[in-house]
């Protein structure tokens, strides 16, 4: 009676009588995109019975330079040093229980609502992990200024950014990263890649807009597709993230914290002090190879073996895989290293 006196006023004959009307179509909240992942090397040849832990080889360069013969001496020798890389597999996953009375009653097919759920978390959880071997580079790129450029080896940020990511810095960027040999895409015409937060993306746009910029590009890529993609400058190809570089995802408190709200940034045993998000934001940039991904079961989605005859079920996401930085992580040698962290701070 009341709800109906809310609907109607029955003295002026003015109002409606209705019951409430149930829109059959629902709204997901958006998700971000695999970004960090693009740019992974797979390996793929693991499977059952292997153990837990991948390994693959890496060379070094010679130990010296050839050079010029005479008739009576002969070649000289050189070593090459060998080096092992090794990452850990480990079990990922989450999921959500619902009864059978839930699924019955329902307009809406209840599993499909959760395994789209449970597919975006899927997304995030991959992308926080591979992002966080991405943070283990030893080289870490900072500025106090537009027209400012700091590189350090050590992991450690050396300067506090005030300006944000510019032209300038991609510029600096880019020719530490020939300096170092670092081998762009063959993929992408040679081209390196760089994974830009949107508020890194936003000043680099905007200083493309002040200086009219003619090295920038949206076009003429070739046919190559790359989520985030966003155009080509200086032989970088520009990717916008709104995830990986935006928050420090923990796998094992389950976590993802806002890098603007962690004053400390503590992840993987380095802290430094975050104090300028606002102006600059996280962006990464690298040739090929970056991260080595193996997978013993890769992610799908599980039903929950039915309990109490029936009447508990569950959706889950489950996968057996992990990642490793390949070249100059925080324990290995910065000569190595084929990603540049520019971080805000």
């Amino acid at each position: 009676r009341n709800k109906m006196a809310n609907e109607m006023i029955w003295t002026t004959q003015s109002g409606f009588l209705s019951n409430a009307y149930l829109d059959m179509q629902y709204r997901r909240q958006a998700q971000p995109l695999f970004k960090f992942r693009n740019f992974v090397s797979v390996k793929s040849a693991f499977g059952k019975s292997s153990g837990e832990s991948v390994n693959w080889m890496k060379a070094n360069n010679l130990g010296s330079y050839g050079g010029k013969l005479t008739e009576t001496t002969t070649i000289p020798e050189a070593t090459q040093a060998l080096a092992w890389g090794t990452l850990s597999v480990n079990e990922y996953g989450l999921a959500v229980s619902h009864t059978f009375k839930a699924e019955t009653l329902s307009k809406f097919d209840v599993e499909e609502i959760l395994r789209t759920g449970l597919l975006d978390d899927t997304a995030k959880t991959i992308e926080g992990e591979i992002e966080n071997q991405f943070f283990a580079t030893a080289l870490k790129a900072s500025g106090t200024a537009t027209g400012h450029y700091a590189l350090a080896t050590n992991a450690t940020v050396a300067n506090t950014n005030t300006g944000g990511l510019s032209v300038y810095h991609i510029r600096r960027i880019v020719l530490d990263l020939k300096k170092r040999n670092v081998p762009g895409y063959s993929k992408l015409n040679g081209d390196y890649v760089g994974i830009l937060s949107v508020e890194a993306i936003e000043n680099i746009q905007k200083d493309l807009i002040d200086v009219k910029n003619a090295q920038y590009s949206d076009t003429g890529m070739g046919k190559v597709v790359i989520n985030g993609d966003v155009g080509r400058i200086l032989g970088v190809r520009l990717v916008e993230d709104s995830w990986g570089t935006r928050f420090i995802y923990d796998s094992t408190a389950r976590t993802a914290t806002a890098k603007e709200n962690n004053s400390t940034k503590t992840r993987t045993g380095q802290a430094t002090s975050w104090t300028n998000a606002s102006q600059g934001g996280d962006a990464y940039f690298f040739g090929s190879p970056t991260v080595m991904e193996a997978y013993v079961v890769p992610e799908g989605i599980r039903r929950k073996i039915p309990g109490d005859y029936g009447r508990d079920k569950g959706v889950a996401w489950y996968g057996l895989f992990g990642w490793k930085i390949m070249w100059g992580d925080t324990t290995a040698t910065e000569a190595d290293a084929r990603i540049i962290h520019w971080s805000s701070l």
